[in-house]
């Protein structure tokens, strides 16, 4: 499964159009999502080297800038449920010897983007958005920069003036409501997800299981992160006053976490608050990251881990077996490396614990007196 003959590179001259495959590819690299549960999100990126003997005499024009790329994998075949992204700069080396118009040592890298970093670099000069779902602000920023991004979240957000970049407005969204964003999926676009929808994977991790719907890891990282631990939160709403909550009991200096969000109101912010601080109150030592070897599972799953090509990875629920405990964890982040010596998938991910909101008929946050309401 390591083999890059396993995993389709495509590029499109022009998109939407025809893929055309790139060939002699030699090593993948791609990362995704964020690390831990607080970050705030920047757009995935990656790279592919790929042997590149005719390159001088007759060079593919299409490899420039802005250009889509696309990388199926071993269970991903066809577009756009792929990894996607838009080449942002590519280098040659060229090698030694060369004749006959062929540079057998010659080589390309190109350095890839998600679709989140051309809302990154667009301005919003200032303009006026309206209060409304979250939805429907995400639909009025496609409507008014082109962007494709989906969004399920349908939490009511204050009206704002887009004064930064319409990247810096998602992020500061996303932390008005606790949500997530994964932008190498479907294509040109990306998704901001609502913190209550959430996928289920179907195929798991384990210490001792390999099977079909469950994948071996050979590493397991458990931290203790100071950035998971505060005794205090200050949520500052863009149009209300802040809104400060602080664990009983606890005595100056207090651990502060600070947010600045656009908040509906000072009750949404209030809600917020008293929600991270119950998150973030006490002190956990518990799994931070998973990283399994393609060549050892006995049916290779670490690419979709059995979500349905329309559901999204980041954000979805995921089991843990470890020495007879298995816990459940949420998907932050994903890395991957193939090479033709093998592939290796990592993922960041935080605690259920951490993400236990009241969802009715959920079998993991469904349950009574051990999740808290939503805000």
């Amino acid at each position: 499964m390591g083999a890059p003959g396993n995993y389709v590179v495509n590029y499109y001259p022009t998109f939407p159009g025809t893929a055309t495959a790139l060939s002699n590819v030699q090593e993948i690299t791609f990362r995704g999502g964020r690390r831990s549960q607080l970050d705030a999100y920047n757009a995935s990126s990656g790279t592919i080297i790929a042997r590149y003997p005719s390159g001088y005499a007759t060079p593919i024009t299409a490899l420039v800038p802005d250009t889509l790329i696309e990388i199926l994998t071993p269970n991903i075949t066809a577009y756009p449920y792929g990894i996607y992204g838009r080449i942002s700069n590519v280098n040659v080396t060229y090698g030694i010897p060369y004749g006959s118009s062929v540079g057998p040592a010659d080589y390309i890298e190109i350095s890839f983007e998600g679709a989140f970093a051309r809302a990154a670099r667009m301005a919003g000069n200032g303009y006026s958005m309206a209060a409304a779902t979250l939805t429907d602000q995400i639909a009025t920023m496609n409507a008014q920069t082109g962007l494709t991004a989906n969004s399920s979240a349908p939490q009511q957000m204050a009206a704002t003036t887009i004064n930064g970049t319409w990247g810096d407005w998602v992020n500061s969204s996303l932390v008005s409501i606790n949500g997530r964003m994964a932008d190498f999926g479907g294509g040109a676009s990306f998704f901001v997800r609502s913190p209550y929808v959430s996928a289920t994977c179907t195929v798991n991790f384990s210490d001792t299981a390999n099977n079909a719907t469950n994948q071996a890891y050979d590493t397991l990282r458990f931290d203790a992160l100071a950035d998971n631990y505060y005794t205090q939160v200050q949520v500052d709403p863009e149009s209300y006053t802040i809104q400060t909550v602080t664990k009983a009991g606890a005595t100056t200096p207090y651990r502060t976490l600070t947010v600045n969000t656009l908040n509906s109101s000072a009750a949404q912010a209030t809600d917020l608050a008293n929600f991270l601080l119950s998150q973030y109150q006490t002190q956990r030592f518990a799994i931070s990251q998973i990283s399994c070897s393609a060549e050892t599972q006995n049916s290779f799953k670490l690419d979709t881990l059995g979500l349905a090509d329309t559901q999204v990875l980041i954000g979805a629920k995921v089991n843990v077996t470890f020495r007879g405990t298995t816990v459940t964890c949420i998907i932050e982040g994903v890395s991957i490396t193939a090479t033709p010596e093998g592939a290796r998938y990592t993922y960041d991910v935080s605690g259920a614990d951490l993400n236990n909101y009241l969802v009715l008929n959920d079998a993991v946050f469904g349950k009574l007196d051990n999740n808290k309401l939503g805000y």
